[in-house]
């Protein structure tokens, strides 16, 4: 015989408040705000790990209206007299902008060892690499706490005796200024960990260890006097404006808007930076299983989509030039008179007025010229003059303007790539030529959408 034994009531009671607790414990910790924990160089952390005494000390050297930390950069704000600190940046940011910023006059220091401020060593090809095994001199004993010393006279290491660090990395490349180096066992100078060099009328400064300026390490006189150097270092390349000059601390993942260039570019640009992200991060940390398989499935269905609709079509497809017009680019036939194009030359002269342009606007013409050359495949294995003579041909100028134009060309071609005066502003012309360039741009615009 089967007895059936009725719970004991008070037992069931404990249970239902003890179910009830737990209930409520794991509601709270999902809907209850969480704690904000601050990572590791944020440069508003006040822990030992943070950077918020290296705000104090820019703030103290430079001023608090010149020194902004962010998380989003505006390209369009920025200017050539500006510096910036990629503080341990983490994710994709355009490399292009950050180059061009440079070549314009402005300073970018990376800071990082781990994160992903190699993409912009990459491309000026400095090697990142581990800390030696064997430092002459460490902390404590401790073989990942080195002691790097200075390997120069240049300003940044001025008055520094020595810099400790915490598990840096390594910075390699053959023809940059050498800032820090840890010396190794046996004499040897050792690997450096920060290195200087110019881009264009500007500078990069890459430095191995952000570490070097986390609250706890600035206690240190030399990391001390380091951060003072390089802040101080970002911001003199102002020449006049250097009063006007802003540093910029960035740090993480943070966003982008805008472009050097401004107007429709920057609207493009901005659209096109999540895509360019999102490719970035499969290039550096691939798909998962299912990931793959869900790309490549749908791959497949738009493949047999487009052959489906391509062919049942009996359009015929004109050999393709270029896409429709760029109204920035067709602005540029109206040259100074546009009001949007207006800031990008300066007029010179009374009775035979020239134009200087500014640095935007060289970037401006010198890529619109170069993208529309490198999209035809029938100009980009010519000499720049005869390219640039099929480009104003096509266009429908005169001999005379065709040959005006080129000789132009050249000049801007000469002054950017430095074998002719210093810097953007050396090129000159007259209102007559920049019309030129508009008149050839304008049945190109869409050249001028190509990667910068």
């Amino acid at each position: 015989m089967v007895v059936l034994r009725t719970p004991d009531f008070a037992r069931v009671v404990r249970s239902a408040h003890a179910f009830a607790a737990c209930s409520m414990v794991i509601v709270c910790a999902v809907l209850l705000p969480q704690r904000a924990v601050a990572a590791p160089f944020d440069p508003n952390g006040a822990d030992w790990e943070g950077c918020s005494h290296l705000v104090d000390i820019a703030r103290e050297e430079l001023g608090v209206s010149r020194v902004q930390v962010l998380d989003e950069v505006d390209y369009e704000r920025l200017g050539p007299s500006d510096g910036l600190i990629l503080l341990h940046p983490e994710g994709s940011y355009d490399l292009d902008e950050l180059s061009t910023f440079m070549k314009l006059g402005g300073r970018v220091a990376v800071v990082d060892d781990f994160g992903d401020g190699d993409r912009l060593l990459d491309r000026f090809r400095i090697v990142r690499g581990p800390a030696p095994s064997d430092p002459l001199q460490m902390l404590r004993g401790n073989p990942q706490l080195p002691i790097a010393t200075p390997a120069s006279g240049h300003p940044i290491v001025a008055d520094v005796a020595q810099v400790v660090l915490n598990h840096p990395t390594t910075v390699k490349h053959a023809d940059l200024s050498s800032l820090l180096r840890i010396p190794r066992v046996g004499g040897d100078a050792g690997p450096d960990v920060a290195l200087a060099g110019q881009v264009g009328e500007g500078r990069l400064v890459a430095v191995g260890d952000p570490s070097i300026f986390i609250n706890q390490m600035l206690r240190f006189p030399g990391n001390r006097a380091l951060a003072k150097n390089l802040l101080a270092y970002l911001l003199e390349g102002g020449g006049d404006r250097k009063r006007d000059a802003k540093l910029t601390i960035l740090h993480g993942k943070f966003r982008e808007r805008g472009t050097l260039g401004g107007g429709i570019r920057g609207t493009l640009r901005d659209r096109m930076r999540g895509f360019l992200g999102a490719i970035d991060g499969v290039r550096r940390g691939g798909f998962g299983g299912v990931a793959a398989r869900i790309v490549a499935l749908g791959i497949v269905i738009a493949a047999a989509i487009w052959a489906a609709v391509r062919a049942g079509s009996r359009t015929v497809i004109p050999r393709p030039r270029y896409a429709a017009a760029d109204p920035e680019a067709v602005a540029l036939a109206r040259g100074p008179d546009d009001p949007r194009l207006r800031s990008l030359f300066e007029k010179k002269g009374r009775f035979r007025p020239q134009y200087v342009a500014a640095p935007g606007g060289v970037q401006l013409l010198k890529e619109g010229v170069d993208s529309a050359i490198a999209a035809r495949e029938d100009l980009k294995t010519l000499l720049r003059e005869p390219a640039a003579t099929k480009l104003a041909e096509e266009a429908g100028l005169s001999a005379r303007d065709a040959q005006a134009f080129v000789a132009a060309y050249e000049r801007l071609s000469n002054v950017v790539t430095g074998a002719e005066g210093s810097g953007p502003r050396a090129w000159k012309a007259t209102s007559k030529e920049i019309a030129l360039f508009g008149r050839v741009l304008s049945p190109v615009a869409d050249s001028l959408r190509g990667p910068r």
